[in-house]
């Protein structure tokens, strides 16, 4: 086969430039799960490792650690000196766990907003029928994807796999992200729009989980739709080697900010803490006791201060005694 076919009809130039912008934007979400992991370590031990009992503590670790896990293979993918053959079967699996992680990031999003919504039937079923869609369009695109194809370039020497997109082939994913861009859409409108017919009550009541969710799922969900939306314009402009590049940055991103999320979501839940060292009051079943303050001294207390007849009192009764 001559190598012109290998690339996939792309010229030097092309191929070697097309193989490193997909490098750069795998490296790019993975440096940014990394870093996230880093930033938020601290928060994550105090408000998950040690509540480990709780349902959400151990969901938001799968949420977490799987991501992390994935991507590790996909740097093998992308930095490993592998074969056309090894690149193949990874392929396979590197769909599977996309397919995955985009699956925790549906449920996680969904129950947030069932949650914002006290779990209405209508909600509900919206949802199921919006997952339904897009989980029978992902496997449909899973099953359909066939053998990959992998793209090589033996004359420039370099390492990982390069996977073929045909125009077809991409179109087809494409519609699939759509039905995705689709559900973060809906999602982040029923977010928006629960803001809006509840901010009167919301200033009331500071601090509430509503809130928190509200305020941090409009922001994060409209990220997230920004992302899938690049990702769906990419499929349907890119070429045969840079139309997918962009599936797995996005995924990297909405994981992140979903883990973000849910950090949120546990800090304005935590109990407030009961260290009273540095107080200098009593707060005792929610009722609040300001501390009495020490006698004043005569010589300690001035002409403006509110308590210096009280001093001037205390003073004379104590020469008198002496």
């Amino acid at each position: 086969m001559p190598e012109s076919d290998s690339m996939g009809g792309l010229g030097y130039a092309t191929f070697s430039w097309d193989h490193r912008i997909t490098r750069y934007m795998f490296l790019c979400g993975f440096v940014i799960l990394i870093y996230d992991h880093v930033l938020t370590l601290g928060s994550e031990v105090e408000l998950i490792w040690r509540r480990l009992r709780r349902p959400s503590a151990i969901w938001f670790l799968v949420v977490r650690y799987i991501p992390l896990a994935c991507s590790c293979v996909m740097a093998v993918f992308h930095l490993g000196n592998l074969s056309p053959e090894r690149c193949s079967t990874m392929e396979h699996v590197l769909e599977a766990l996309m397919f995955l992680q985009e699956s925790l990031v549906d449920i996680t999003l969904g129950l947030r907003v069932l949650a914002m919504y006290g779990f209405d039937r209508r909600v509900l079923v919206s949802m199921l029928i919006i997952s339904a869609i897009s989980v029978g369009l992902g496997l449909w695109t899973f099953i359909k994807f066939g053998h990959p194809g992998m793209l090589t370039a033996p004359a420039l020497n370099l390492n990982g796999c390069d996977t073929a997109l045909p125009r077809a082939t991409a179109h087809r994913e494409a519609r699939s992200w759509e039905v995705q861009l689709l559900a973060d859409t809906v999602i982040l409108g029923l977010t928006a729009y629960r803001a809006y017919t509840d901010h009167e009550i919301m200033k009331l009541v500071e601090g509430s989980l509503i809130k928190r969710m509200m305020k941090d799922g409009a922001m994060y969900f409209g990220i997230i739709v920004l992302a899938n939306l690049a990702n769906v314009l990419m499929l349907y402009f890119g070429d045969i080697l840079t139309a997918g590049m962009l599936a797995w940055w996005t995924t990297s991103l909405s994981v992140t900010l979903i883990a973000r999320l849910g950090l949120n979501l546990q800090r304005a839940g935590a109990p407030p803490p009961t260290r009273t060292e540095d107080l200098d009051s009593t707060e005792l079943d929610a009722i609040h006791f300001e501390d009495p303050r020490p006698p004043q001294l005569l010589e300690e207390a001035t002409v403006d201060d509110p308590d210096f007849e009280l001093a001037a009192e205390r003073e004379n009764a104590r020469v008198e005694v002496a």
